[in-house]
């Protein structure tokens, strides 16, 4: 379903980082550029307040200048009047008159700057035609901080006007002391029409941006997922028939390429599990169907007619030798079946192989005898392995069964044990008719199948099989020397290790 779709979650996941990094962005630039304007409005504000304090302040200089020209301005506070400093215009009520000749003088009433002028008790002074028109009555919180000393700045909305206003009260202060209230209001149309106008591009230049981000990443995602499409098409393709199909590994050298070679290399583990179960169920089958139809055959035969003992005991003797036949067989087929498994839980020990090869030997000894075939044992000295007896005993036991099969009566088998340097090597030689160049290759194949020359019968390789398991296993090896005609001898090498000091 495309809802569980990994293109669409990548693309959505995309959309929404990118959705959250524009809205912070342009969150923050909102913030800073609104923030930016009216920082600049509010200094703006108090420049020109200042200018009117420094304007009267220097009106007033200039008046008196021109009462008292003679007079020094350090001697002004000696001379006899109402009018020596702006604190005594206050204090005896002529500051109303100072401001009006300044606002005449100036034309600051009906200027362009929207002011008004408060005694420190809040009480009207002075005011431009603009501030009037706004209609904004004193502010009593404004006022009384502005008598202690503060600048407050305040933004109000005009309903009339419909548009906000900044309004800043500044406290003439001289001497520690306020002398008057100074208020100045200024219109944020154009700031407020500037952080519209930011805002509506905002608003329209994000969705337009995450829907050209949203294709872009579509087709990223499309084009990114476009190999793991095609594994997925040429792995529904591959069925247990086909397992030899492999799927074509992308060369990007990142996380696909390695899926893809791990896809790869599954593949190869499960044709090689199914290869090994198909060859486990024919050897199984074609290697248990002789001692079966063998037991069959005997059992119909003896059960036609009633017979003596002597001939109830010879058929129970071949089954039993039927089923000792049937159990070696099961045995080899679980070790091969569960080697991988068992090369975890081996409980490996110094031996001595010289021990173990006596021992298999002598066992062997008489069935070679039987077929009219010696065998011939060399070993020098001890020769000490670290392995596990059972596994060591199947290997020698196998290699002997093999070549006491394909070694014709009259025949020799030789078994011989050395140490060369570091490695302990054990070689059984047969003088049968040999392997074949084009058999070779595949004789230590777990289930390849061998026709014996000697009796016409044929055999998988589960013994050979087992043999160079149990040799690896043992961080070793078997190699193989065969000329037609001359005999085959298979040699194991194994890692040789000191005798324990029990043994010396």
């Amino acid at each position: 379903m495309i809802v569980h779709s990994l293109r669409l979650r990548l693309t959505l996941w995309y959309i929404g980082i990118l959705a959250i990094i524009l809205s912070s962005f342009a969150g923050i630039l909102y913030i800073n550029v609104a923030g930016n304007l009216y920082r600049e409005i509010d200094t703006l504000l108090a420049v020109q307040t200042e200018n009117i304090s420094d304007s009267i302040f220097m009106f007033w200089r200039t008046e008196w200048e021109t009462a008292f020209p003679e007079t020094p301005p350090e001697r002004w506070s000696e001379m006899p009047g109402t009018t020596r400093s702006i604190q005594r215009l206050i204090d005896e009520g002529n500051f109303s008159e100072l401001t009006t000749l300044w606002a005449q003088e100036f034309d600051e009433l009906e200027g362009s700057r929207s002011f008004r002028i408060l005694s420190r008790d809040g009480d009207f002074i002075l005011a431009s035609e603009s501030f009037k028109k706004m209609g904004l009555s004193v502010m009593e919180s404004a006022v009384t901080e502005a008598r202690q000393g503060k600048k407050v700045y305040q933004t109000f909305f005009l309903p009339k006007s419909k548009y906000r206003i900044r309004l800043i009260t500044w406290p003439v202060v001289e001497d520690g002391r306020v002398l008057y209230i100074i208020e100045i209001a200024s219109p944020l149309r154009q700031a407020d029409a500037s952080l519209k106008g930011l805002r509506l591009w905002m608003l329209w230049l994000i969705p337009l941006t995450l829907i050209a981000a949203s294709s872009v990443g579509w087709f990223l995602a499309t084009k990114a997922l476009r190999p793991v499409g095609n594994m997925i098409a040429q792995a529904r393709r591959i069925s247990i028939k086909e397992l030899n199909e492999r799927i074509s590994v992308p060369p990007t050298g990142d996380e696909l390429e390695l899926l893809a070679v791990t896809f790869n290399n599954m593949l190869a583990r499960l044709e090689q599990a199914f290869k090994r179960i198909r060859q486990f169920s024919a050897a199984a089958s074609h290697e248990l169907r002789t001692p079966l139809t063998i037991m069959k055959g005997e059992l119909e035969v003896t059960l036609r007619k009633p017979r003596s003992a002597e001939e109830y005991q010879r058929a129970l003797g071949t089954q039993l030798e039927a089923l000792n036949e049937m159990v070696d067989i099961v045995e080899q087929l679980l070790l091969l079946a569960h080697s991988e498994e068992s090369e975890k839980t081996l409980e490996q020990h110094p031996l001595d192989l010289r021990t173990i090869s006596n021992k298999i030997c002598d066992t062997w000894r008489s069935l070679a005898e039987a077929k009219g075939i010696r065998i011939q044992t060399c070993s020098d000295a001890p020769v000490w392995v670290h392995g596990e007896q059972r596994l060591l005993e199947r290997l020698i036991s196998n290699l002997l069964d093999n070549a006491v099969k394909h070694t014709p009566r009259g025949g020799q088998v030789g078994i011989s044990l050395v140490r060369k340097e570091a490695e302990a090597c054990l070689t059984v030689k047969d003088t049968g008719p040999g392997i074949s160049p084009e058999e070779l290759p595949k004789i230590f194949d777990k289930f390849f199948s061998r026709y014996s020359k000697i009796d016409g019968t044929a055999s998988t390789g589960l013994g050979l099989g087992l043999c160079r398991w149990i040799a690896e296993v043992h961080r070793g090896r078997i190699e193989i020397s065969s000329h037609p005609g001359e005999g085959a001898s298979f040699t194991v090498f194994l890692p040789a290790v000191q005798p324990p000091l029990s043994s010396q």
